[in-house]
Protein backbone atom coordinates (compact mmCIF):
# COMPACT_ATOMS: atom_id res chain seq x y z
CA UNK A 1 0.00 0.00 0.00
CA UNK A 2 1.02 3.60 -0.58
CA UNK A 3 0.57 4.63 3.05
CA UNK A 4 3.00 1.93 4.24
CA UNK A 5 5.82 3.88 2.57
CA UNK A 6 5.16 6.98 4.67
CA UNK A 7 7.67 7.33 7.48
CA UNK A 8 5.90 7.24 10.85
CA UNK A 9 7.38 8.39 14.11
CA UNK A 10 8.59 5.57 16.42
CA UNK A 11 5.42 5.15 18.52
CA UNK A 12 2.94 6.70 16.08
CA UNK A 13 -0.14 4.62 15.31
CA UNK A 14 -2.39 4.82 12.25
CA UNK A 15 -5.97 5.33 13.38
CA UNK A 16 -7.69 5.43 10.02
CA UNK A 17 -6.90 5.41 6.29
CA UNK A 18 -9.63 6.98 4.18
CA UNK A 19 -10.22 7.16 0.45
CA UNK A 20 -13.02 8.99 -1.28
CA UNK A 21 -16.49 7.46 -1.21
CA UNK A 22 -17.26 4.70 -3.73
CA UNK A 23 -20.02 6.81 -5.29
CA UNK A 24 -17.41 9.34 -6.44
CA UNK A 25 -15.49 6.77 -8.51
CA UNK A 26 -18.71 5.20 -9.85
CA UNK A 27 -20.01 8.54 -11.15
CA UNK A 28 -16.66 9.40 -12.75
CA UNK A 29 -16.32 5.97 -14.36
CA UNK A 30 -19.94 6.09 -15.57
CA UNK A 31 -19.06 9.06 -17.79
CA UNK A 32 -16.07 7.14 -19.12
CA UNK A 33 -18.30 4.13 -19.84
CA UNK A 34 -20.77 6.33 -21.76
CA UNK A 35 -17.88 7.73 -23.82
CA UNK A 36 -16.71 4.18 -24.52
CA UNK A 37 -20.14 3.33 -25.97
CA UNK A 38 -20.39 6.54 -28.02
CA UNK A 39 -18.94 5.21 -31.34
CA UNK A 40 -21.16 2.12 -31.15
CA UNK A 41 -24.17 4.39 -30.63
CA UNK A 42 -23.19 6.35 -33.75
CA UNK A 43 -22.87 3.11 -35.73
CA UNK A 44 -26.30 2.07 -34.49
CA UNK A 45 -27.76 5.38 -35.68
CA UNK A 46 -26.08 4.96 -39.07
CA UNK A 47 -27.55 1.45 -39.33
CA UNK A 48 -31.04 2.94 -38.92
CA UNK A 49 -30.69 4.90 -42.20
CA UNK A 50 -32.36 3.36 -45.23
CA UNK A 51 -30.01 1.04 -47.19
CA UNK A 52 -30.50 3.06 -50.37
CA UNK A 53 -28.94 6.10 -48.72
CA UNK A 54 -26.01 4.12 -47.35
CA UNK A 55 -25.19 2.43 -50.68
CA UNK A 56 -25.11 5.60 -52.72
CA UNK A 57 -21.98 6.53 -54.64
CA UNK A 58 -21.05 9.13 -52.05
CA UNK A 59 -21.16 6.87 -48.99
CA UNK A 60 -20.30 3.20 -49.00
CA UNK A 61 -19.53 1.72 -45.60
CA UNK A 62 -17.53 -1.17 -47.09
CA UNK A 63 -14.82 1.20 -48.29
CA UNK A 64 -14.37 2.66 -44.81
CA UNK A 65 -14.48 -0.51 -42.70
CA UNK A 66 -10.75 -0.43 -41.90
CA UNK A 67 -10.85 3.26 -41.07
CA UNK A 68 -13.94 2.82 -38.87
CA UNK A 69 -12.38 -0.13 -37.06
CA UNK A 70 -9.19 1.83 -36.42
CA UNK A 71 -11.16 4.86 -35.23
CA UNK A 72 -13.28 2.81 -32.84
CA UNK A 73 -10.21 0.97 -31.52
CA UNK A 74 -8.31 4.24 -30.98
CA UNK A 75 -11.33 5.82 -29.30
CA UNK A 76 -11.71 2.76 -27.04
CA UNK A 77 -8.04 2.77 -26.05
CA UNK A 78 -8.10 6.50 -25.23
CA UNK A 79 -11.32 6.11 -23.25
CA UNK A 80 -9.93 3.17 -21.29
CA UNK A 81 -6.79 5.18 -20.55
CA UNK A 82 -8.99 7.98 -19.19
CA UNK A 83 -10.83 5.41 -17.06
CA UNK A 84 -7.58 4.06 -15.64
CA UNK A 85 -6.38 7.61 -14.96
CA UNK A 86 -9.62 8.24 -13.04
CA UNK A 87 -9.17 5.04 -11.05
CA UNK A 88 -5.51 5.85 -10.31
CA UNK A 89 -6.47 9.30 -9.07
CA UNK A 90 -9.17 7.77 -6.85
CA UNK A 91 -6.94 5.02 -5.48
CA UNK A 92 -3.93 7.20 -4.69
CA UNK A 93 -5.87 10.06 -3.04
CA UNK A 94 -6.12 9.33 0.66
CA UNK A 95 -6.16 10.67 4.18
CA UNK A 96 -4.09 8.96 6.84
CA UNK A 97 -5.13 9.87 10.36
CA UNK A 98 -2.62 8.95 13.04
CA UNK A 99 -2.50 9.68 16.75
CA UNK A 100 -0.10 12.59 16.05
CA UNK A 101 -0.87 14.02 12.62
CA UNK A 102 -2.98 13.96 9.49
CA UNK A 103 -1.30 13.05 6.22
CA UNK A 104 -3.18 14.06 3.08
CA UNK A 105 -2.02 12.52 -0.19
CA UNK A 106 -3.44 14.23 -3.28
CA UNK A 107 -2.64 12.60 -6.61
CA UNK A 108 -3.03 15.46 -9.07
CA UNK A 109 -1.77 13.75 -12.26
CA UNK A 110 0.18 10.59 -12.98
CA UNK A 111 3.52 12.14 -12.05
CA UNK A 112 2.29 14.95 -9.82
CA UNK A 113 1.50 14.16 -6.18
CA UNK A 114 1.06 16.51 -3.26
CA UNK A 115 1.62 15.12 0.26
CA UNK A 116 0.67 17.41 3.15
CA UNK A 117 1.33 16.64 6.80
CA UNK A 118 -0.51 18.45 9.57
CA UNK A 119 0.30 18.03 13.26
CA UNK A 120 -2.77 17.52 15.43
CA UNK A 121 -1.63 20.00 18.08
CA UNK A 122 -1.64 22.75 15.43
CA UNK A 123 -5.14 21.94 14.20
CA UNK A 124 -7.61 24.69 14.97
CA UNK A 125 -10.84 23.97 13.16
CA UNK A 126 -12.45 20.96 11.49
CA UNK A 127 -15.61 21.42 9.46
CA UNK A 128 -17.60 19.05 7.33
CA UNK A 129 -20.22 19.72 4.70
CA UNK A 130 -22.79 17.32 3.33
CA UNK A 131 -24.70 19.03 0.54
CA UNK A 132 -27.31 17.40 -1.63
CA UNK A 133 -29.74 14.51 -1.47
CA UNK A 134 -27.40 11.75 -2.70
CA UNK A 135 -24.49 12.75 -0.41
CA UNK A 136 -26.92 12.88 2.52
CA UNK A 137 -28.37 9.45 1.75
CA UNK A 138 -24.97 7.85 1.09
CA UNK A 139 -23.22 9.79 3.89
CA UNK A 140 -20.32 11.45 2.11
CA UNK A 141 -19.18 15.04 1.94
CA UNK A 142 -16.39 17.55 2.27
CA UNK A 143 -14.00 17.72 5.17
CA UNK A 144 -12.14 20.98 5.71
CA UNK A 145 -9.50 21.61 8.35
CA UNK A 146 -7.54 24.68 9.31
CA UNK A 147 -4.25 24.76 11.15
CA UNK A 148 -2.49 27.54 12.98
CA UNK A 149 -0.50 29.45 10.42
CA UNK A 150 -0.88 30.81 6.95
CA UNK A 151 -3.86 30.37 4.63
CA UNK A 152 -1.92 27.68 2.75
CA UNK A 153 -2.23 25.48 5.83
CA UNK A 154 -5.94 24.95 5.18
CA UNK A 155 -6.84 21.70 3.52
CA UNK A 156 -10.07 20.39 2.06
CA UNK A 157 -11.11 17.15 0.39
CA UNK A 158 -14.44 16.47 -1.25
CA UNK A 159 -16.23 13.14 -1.44
CA UNK A 160 -14.96 11.60 1.82
CA UNK A 161 -17.14 8.91 3.41
CA UNK A 162 -18.69 9.52 6.83
CA UNK A 163 -17.38 13.07 7.36
CA UNK A 164 -19.02 13.26 10.81
CA UNK A 165 -17.15 10.15 11.92
CA UNK A 166 -13.89 11.45 10.46
CA UNK A 167 -14.35 14.73 12.27
CA UNK A 168 -15.01 12.87 15.52
CA UNK A 169 -11.93 10.63 15.01
CA UNK A 170 -9.71 13.64 14.32
CA UNK A 171 -11.14 15.59 17.26
CA UNK A 172 -10.64 12.65 19.62
CA UNK A 173 -7.06 12.14 18.41
CA UNK A 174 -6.39 15.87 18.72
CA UNK A 175 -7.74 15.98 22.28
CA UNK A 176 -5.67 12.94 23.23
CA UNK A 177 -2.56 14.45 21.66
CA UNK A 178 -3.04 17.69 23.56
CA UNK A 179 -3.57 15.72 26.77
CA UNK A 180 -0.34 13.80 26.17
CA UNK A 181 1.53 17.05 25.56
CA UNK A 182 -0.01 18.43 28.79
CA UNK A 183 -1.61 21.35 27.02
CA UNK A 184 -5.13 22.39 27.91
CA UNK A 185 -7.27 22.60 24.74
CA UNK A 186 -8.57 26.05 25.81
CA UNK A 187 -5.06 27.56 25.73
CA UNK A 188 -4.00 26.36 22.26
CA UNK A 189 -4.15 28.98 19.55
Amino acid sequence: MLYERIQLEPTEKILKVVRKHWFVIITELFGTFIMLLFPFFILFLVALFPPELLHSEVLTIGDYTTLLTFGIAAWSVLTLMAGFATWTHYYLDLWIITDRRIIVVDQIHFFNRNVSIFRLERLQDIEFYIRGVIPTLLNFGTLQAQTAGAHESNFQTKGLPDPRGLQATIQKAMDERLRVLHIAPDQVE
